[in-house]
């Protein structure tokens, strides 16, 4: 192996907290190896970033800093990746997983003629081999990839992995690259306001609603309880496509994978693709007026019955208590 390059992603010039947990991921995997770990970051303004990211303990930090990359277009990230992994020539590129890191990540690896294996939940070594595995049919199966060609490339799902921060210690290289054409033209950018209470990765109580709330006149049950317990508000996908919450809400295979110390599912059945996204939390606990509902095989503790009648009843006791 010729070494592990980590690409960190920054939103607003702020580092996300799936960037770490793919640093940790990738220190962990080049220490298996014994080879360097290296990162890259792209974009515009991402001084803050680039501190963040050095902490992630990789030995070099190329950074490419430029106007082109605001806003954001996968094309221009894609041929920026390309330059930094001529400079590195890794054997195994790592991402936080994403939407734009989905989108740019394929386009990279059909420029390097090699493979991207995506949403992995883990990492190993079997002698020359990494062996990537990642949930498939619904969270169902957990499936093992080999990848024969060179660089191996795989996206880490957030929540999958624990992020550490041992501490700077490498060096910052800067890369100039001339301006990327692109075949895409953004014309108009909607950017969703973020949340006032705590984020959903991060939070050490997340409360999220299903259709057994009975309707969008019913969603404030749930944000009266993620307000009363301190918590972030999750959704199911079927919630989100309606749009009762945003889509930034959803919690699943094809949302966010939260690891809570509790989490509250309150009219969620517990559909396959739901229980994909909780697997790391430490507690649940499930309202549901179906007493067969799947949730209730992975709850620890649950009350079956109207969530509009046990939800205001609940938040009510709780403000008693904290009276």
């Amino acid at each position: 192996m010729a070494g592990v390059l980590v690409f960190g992603e920054a939103v607003a010039g702020i580092l996300t907290p799936a960037s770490l947990e793919a640093a940790t991921a990738g220190a962990e995997l080049a220490a298996a190896v014994g080879q360097p770990l290296s990162g890259g970051l792209i974009g515009r303004n991402i001084g803050d970033a680039v501190a963040a990211f050095l902490g992630g303990g990789m030995s070099t930090l190329y950074i490419v800093d430029d106007l082109q990359f605001e806003p954001y277009i996968g094309e221009r990230y894609a041929g920026a990746a390309t330059a930094v992994i001529e400079h590195v020539a890794p054997s195994v590129v790592l991402f936080p997983h994403s939407l734009n890191t989905r989108e740019w990540g394929s386009q990279l690896a059909a420029r390097l003629q090699t493979h991207l294996v995506t949403d992995c939940v883990r990492l190993d070594v079997d002698g020359a081999d990494v062996v990537l595995t990642k949930p498939i049919y619904g969270g169902g199966i957990l499936a093992e990839y080999v990848v024969a060609s060179t660089p191996v490339m795989a996206t880490l799902r957030p929540g999958a992995f624990a992020a550490s921060t041992p501490g700077a210690q490498g060096h910052i290289v800067p890369l100039d690259i001339p301006f990327i054409p692109a075949r895409v033209t953004v014309l108009d950018e909607t950017i969703d306001e973020p949340p006032s209470g705590p984020t959903l990765r991060d939070a050490k109580i997340v409360v999220s609603g299903g259709l057994g709330v009975g309707g969008r006149e019913n969603w404030r049950l749930i944000e009266d309880v993620a307000e009363a317990l301190g918590a972030a508000v999750g959704a199911t996908r079927a919630v989100t496509d309606l749009g009762w919450a945003p889509a930034s809400q959803q919690v699943g295979l094809t949302g966010a994978s939260v690891a809570p110390d509790l989490y509250i599912a309150i009219g969620i059945s517990g559909a396959v693709q739901h229980l994909a996204g909780i697997g790391r939390a430490k507690t649940v606990v499930a309202i549901n007026r179906d007493p067969e509902a799947p949730i209730f095989t992975r709850a620890r503790y649950g009350a079956i019955g109207d969530a509009r009648e046990i939800v205001p009843a609940f938040v009510e006791r709780l403000r008693e208590l904290r009276a």
